[in-house]
């Protein structure tokens, strides 16, 4: 009897220890992910942190190029100099460390408590490309001021992230053909891409409004999706120059119609647009003032990249149009880096049309000889 209780007292033991024994791995195994959580918190916050810094970085580069702008001297002189780091506080604008970073200034100092500055920031003035992302039936009215003369205009639009294409579907045609009248805006197809409306102005350095009549030139862009895709990256070839396109101004009756582009359902245009149209220009002179490209998107809105090219295809930079901010931010240990674009006087509403009306406009008039008009058949 003495020994099965002694052997009974040493299977208790055993069972308590590895009992024990357990419950310190499952412990431990809560205490460690405690840990992983706590830091994958605090590498979460740090790197909001430090892309707040380098939006700081940001906001401060747009003040140094508005203050160019309006007549600062010093900082078009960075502006105009070397891109370097130390634009922003070379400028003199804002405060700022020349050789190191530039803290985050609150009021509360809760960027030196966390360590928040911005490390480098890089403002460029001259971009290879102009993008944007358009909004439906709103123009975006582009400067076609270069660093050279161009006579080609490269616009590619559409990309696979866009709004209706959100479940990385390839681009597709509507079922209606490319040829006669546009269809309803319910029967173009929520993959296919925007039919684009290009208006060139270019009356040249010094022009009347007689000349603004005679010198613009409007082509539309209706997408076709191809169903074997596009073979090449040279896009559809268009004509944007006065002598092919006449305005009716002339007192002539155009027949002007719409460019049917050949777009690639799987987006290869730049190894991410599905559209492609490059417009033949007359030439437009380096730093032009005067030469602007409008574009409008019709039925939906879309990505749109914009670049001026030679006749070999070399591709020409915009000169101050939009601008390239290259901002890197900090928060203790942990980086980011953003890059911004400018879009330099966006704040002037550009006028979308002549008229704009919410009803019908009633435009059936007649005026006889002897001055005196005579009504039409419409109702207004």
């Amino acid at each position: 009897m003495g020994r099965d209780m002694r052997q009974s007292g040493a299977v208790s033991l055993f069972a308590v220890i590895f009992g024990a024994m357990l419950l310190t791995i499952v412990t431990i195994g809560f205490m460690r992910l405690m840990i992983m959580d706590q830091r994958q918190s605090s590498n979460n916050d740090l790197s909001q942190s430090a892309y707040d810094a380098a939006l700081a970085g940001v906001e401060d580069a747009k003040r140094v190029v508005r203050a160019a702008q309006t007549g600062n001297i010093q900082a078009a002189g960075v502006l105009n100099g070397p891109i370097n780091c130390n634009m922003v506080a070379a400028s003199g604008v804002v405060g700022g460390s020349i050789s190191g970073d530039t803290i985050i200034q609150t009021g509360t100092g809760a960027g030196k408590r966390f360590d928040q500055a911005y490390t480098c920031v890089k403002i460029t003035m001259k971009s290879q490309d102009f993008i944007y992302k358009s909004i439906e039936d709103k123009s975006q009215l582009i400067p076609l001021r270069a660093t050279s003369s161009f006579n080609k205009i490269s616009i590619e639009w559409y990309r696979r992230d866009d709004e209706s294409n959100l479940g990385s579907a390839n681009a597709v045609n509507t079922e209606i053909s490319t040829t006669g009248d546009l269809p309803a805006r319910s029967s173009w197809h929520s993959n296919t891409p925007q039919l684009m409306r290009a208006q060139l102005i270019n009356p040249g350095p010094t022009f009347s409004l007689s000349t603004l009549d005679t010198t613009g030139v409007t082509s539309f862009f209706r997408p076709n999706v191809l169903r074997s895709d596009v073979a090449g990256q040279d896009g559809t070839a268009v004509s944007g120059k006065t002598s092919d396109r006449p305005r009716a101004t002339d007192g002539n009756e155009h027949n002007n119609g719409t460019n049917i582009v050949s777009c690639s359902k799987t987006f290869k245009f730049s190894g991410e647009y599905s559209c492609k149209a490059v417009i033949d220009v007359d030439e437009i002179a380096a730093g032009s003032e005067t030469a602007f490209l409008r574009l409008t998107s019709i039925y939906k809105g879309g990505s749109v990249k914009v670049s001026l090219q030679k006749t070999d295809g070399t591709i020409v930079n915009f000169d101050g149009v939009q601008p390239i901010i290259d901002s890197t931010g900090r928060a203790s240990n942990l980086f980011r880096r953003v890059e911004a674009r400018l879009q330099i006087g966006d704040d002037f509403a550009y006028p979308d049309n002549a008229v704009e009306l919410k009803n019908s406009l009633c435009k059936d008039f007649s005026v006889s000889g002897s001055g005196s008009a005579v009504a039409g058949r419409c109702k207004p």
